[in-house]
């Protein structure tokens, strides 16, 4: 199937699996992610092996897992997108496959799925897979096999049905997976990938609230901290924003969104998808407004997060 491609910035992973009789194994693995804090570090699944397969593609089947359930998908969702990931790479992220296919989904650049550093992130590479399942109706009605050729488009359909019995079974090894993010000094992650093209502070006459970070339709946007959703929905200038409260008076907000994940009143957690890149309101091309807020007074996000030792831009 080929060797595992290393991608990003290395981070550790610690995958804990609850091994029969209640012990606990720990395996920490020197894995790679995304530059952009959207690390995931799968926990809680409960063996190291199913189906005949091992520890390194149950680390990807427990990503792929915990990143359904942060944006909510139902576990006949999980089992597509595992059932895809064996048939596509046999659960191992690939730096390589037909034309320009990568990753534990062989998505490919050219077909819009995102850069090739994107989808060699399995976080990015399953929230994009899951992003494409929800938007097809009644998906869940669907057979599998159908269901995973409508996202992926694959000139062999009929190869998704052949995997879903060892699908359910790592599903069922892995539900307790939890994803949790790789966080900065602080507890603050980027909110996505991209180019900053458009800073803080005056442009022309006006004055600009926060950062424009460009990236394609779709890309997930994730929470900067922790915090309770205090708004989600439409918003005059922003089409469709995302506001988060975090602690110390902190207030994040996301503008222009493709749609949304997350509802007002929930609690989110570092790291976590909460909406998509958009183009939505008052806006000239798909990137994400990232507006920060202490205590009612618009920042510079830049300086804020170069404050806590981390970076945003370049």
């Amino acid at each position: 199937m080929g060797r595992f491609a290393a991608t990003g910035a290395a981070f550790v992973a610690v995958l804990i699996l609850l091994i029969g009789g209640g012990a606990l194994a720990v395996i920490q693995s020197v894995s790679s992610s995304s530059r952009s804090g959207a690390n995931c570090a799968p926990a809680g699944a409960t063996a190291t092996s199913a189906a005949g397969y091992g520890p390194e593609q149950m680390n990807h089947a427990a990503t792929i897992v915990a990143v359904g359930k942060q944006m909510q998908v139902p576990e006949y969702g999980w089992v597509i997108a595992i059932a895809t990931a064996i048939t596509e790479s046999g659960l191992r992220n690939l730096s390589y496959g037909d034309r320009d296919s990568l990753g534990l989904f062989q998505q490919r650049p050219s077909m819009g799925w995102g850069s090739r550093e994107q989808i060699l992130d399995p976080t990015y590479a399953a929230a994009q897979f899951y992003r494409r399942l929800l938007a097809l109706p009644s998906w869940q009605h669907m057979g599998l096999a159908p269901a995973a050729q409508a996202v992926q488009r694959s000139a062999f359909p009929g190869r998704y049905a052949n995997h879903e019995q060892a699908a359910r079974q790592i599903v069922g090894a892995v539900r307790g997976a939890t994803c949790t993010a790789t966080a900065m000094t602080g507890g603050w992650t980027p909110p996505t990938r991209g180019t900053c093209t458009s800073g803080f502070g005056y442009r022309g006459s006006e004055f600009h609230k926060g950062l424009d970070i460009g990236a394609p339709i779709g890309t997930p946007i994730l929470a900067a901290n922790a915090g309770t959703v205090i708004s989600s929905g439409p918003a005059s200038g922003y089409g469709l924003w995302v506001r988060i409260q975090h602690a110390g008076g902190i207030v994040t907000i996301y503008g222009h969104n493709d749609h949304n994940l997350v509802r007002e009143g929930q609690y989110v957690q570092a790291g976590q998808p909460i909406a998509a890149v958009g183009n939505r309101g008052a806006s000239t091309g798909a990137h994400l407004h990232l507006q920060i807020e202490a205590n009612g007074q618009a920042v510079d996000p830049v300086e804020f997060y170069r404050q806590r030792g981390g970076q945003l831009c370049g």
